[in-house]
């Protein structure tokens, strides 16, 4: 496969990434099957992206978890709206369907701190196939779920992806408006992610994912995505980037803001609405069954990464990003 290497033309005064930076890193990125794709950005030059893919601009990979970060961000565009505050409650939008949910803030959804476990309890009920483990787990299973769901009180911090799908579910009813085109408009656009898309039920167009979990390229439909359910290019992942490390750049300003202030803080770790806040680095990961990503702004350098290939004991993004933010990858 050939490499793609993208570098928008410095201005004065900006900090230009070297190509040996960008170099470097994929190869520390780099999966054992499958495409990486990074992008880099620092001070005020435009993103430098970089891929082993043959067309990256059209090549789709699912974001994954990093998801989140789009998902908190739009409640975060509602919140600065008035449309509905980080204090309103789950029963307050939904009603009975709510269930044994319906205390739960929007906030506390947004920030893990809702005590849902991390899967619902009817998630194993159904029939559940680890290869795609939430095709079939829709909106009417969640307001089963959420009818037998035990909250952990006691948890200050549990990573849910219940309560993100959750959340999800709740922007779409408080708007009426369905979650994929909810974000769509309210975020992905304004952020300048071209392609980038929320079609639950739809994994086409994707580029083959690789993976323990996967054969054949087996991809994940996600019915209820707000936990999970965007694809995107590498040039949506480094756009989403950029409107984190200048929101001023962006319409989505204010929500940003709101987003990675320290809603929750547990020890060294703090927590924005979805993002994760260690050693002044803001971030977010993800994975699926034959996808990772990586978003992380630090000071004045950002980084994203994509891979199609899901994250093991042996690989990962993680390391290499959060070397490069912290100055231990080439300089740029």
């Amino acid at each position: 496969m050939r490499s793609f290497f993208a570098r928008a033309q410095a201005q004065p005064g900006q900090a230009e990434v070297s190509p040996a930076a960008l170099v470097n890193l994929t190869a520390a990125m780099k999966p054992p099957k499958g495409i990486v794709a990074i992008g880099v950005l620092s001070g005020d030059a435009p993103p430098c992206i970089k891929s082993t893919g043959r067309s990256p601009e059209r090549e789709l990979f699912e974001l994954g978890s990093v998801t989140k970060t789009v998902t908190a961000t739009a409640l975060a565009q509602l919140v600065v709206d008035g449309l509905v505050t980080l204090e309103t409650a789950v029963g307050d939008i939904l009603g009975p369907k709510a269930g044994r949910a319906e205390a739960i803030t929007l906030g506390e959804l947004a920030t893990h701190t809702s005590g849902l476990p991390k899967l619902a309890p009817n998630a194993i009920g159904f029939p559940f196939w680890p290869r795609d483990p939430y095709r079939f787990y829709n909106q009417s299973r969640l307001w089963r779920g959420l009818a037998e769901v035990k909250r952990n009180e006691a948890a200050k911090f549990a990573y849910s992806n219940l309560g993100f799908a959750l959340l999800g579910a709740c922007l779409a009813a408080a708007t009426r408006t369905p979650i994929g085109e909810l974000l769509t408009e309210v975020v992905l656009r304004p952020a300048g992610m071209a392609t980038a898309r929320c079609q639950p039920c739809r994994r086409s167009g994707l580029v083959a994912a690789h993976g323990r979990w996967l054969t054949g390229g087996r991809r994940w439909h996600q019915p209820l995505p707000g936990a999970g359910g965007i694809d995107g290019s590498i040039g949506d992942l480094a756009a989403w980037t950029a409107a984190n490390f200048r929101p001023d750049s962006t319409p989505l300003a204010s929500a940003i803001r709101l987003a990675h202030r320290t809603h929750h803080q547990g020890g060294e770790m703090a927590i924005g609405l979805s993002w994760v806040k260690t050693d002044g680095t803001t971030w977010h990961n993800g994975g699926t069954g034959g996808f990772s990503s990586f978003v992380g702004v630090r000071g004045d350098r950002a980084v994203c990464a994509i891979a199609s290939y899901a994250a093991t004991p042996t690989f990962s993004l993680d390391g290499a990003a959060f070397a490069y933010l912290e100055g231990e990858s080439t300089p740029v």
